[in-house]
């Protein structure tokens, strides 16, 4: 199953900014095909995640941790390996 390190989420909520689910796509963008830093496979599982976030209007985490979280209990919830 897919998960989320907690270095991942750290990087990515503070590269966030502003924080919200827009912003955080458009973070997820810039980051994919980086030589190092978070694989292409994690980052195009979590962009159709965001996505479809941004239009539920539930505020963005306020922590790494809480970030790390959202995106884990997401891919759980897929039951399908983290695989949309």
């Amino acid at each position: 199953m897919a998960h989320v390190p907690i270095d991942d989420a750290r990087e990515l909520f503070y590269d966030t900014n502003p924080k919200s689910w827009s912003q955080l796509e458009h973070v997820l963008q810039q980051h994919k095909g980086k030589v190092d830093g978070i694989s292409d496979t994690l980052i195009d599982l979590m962009i159709p995640l965001v996505r479809k976030e941004k239009h539920s209007g539930e505020p963005f985490p306020s922590t790494p941790e809480q970030l790390q979280d959202w995106f884990n209990q997401q891919f759980a919830a897929t039951g399908r390996g983290g695989k949309p």
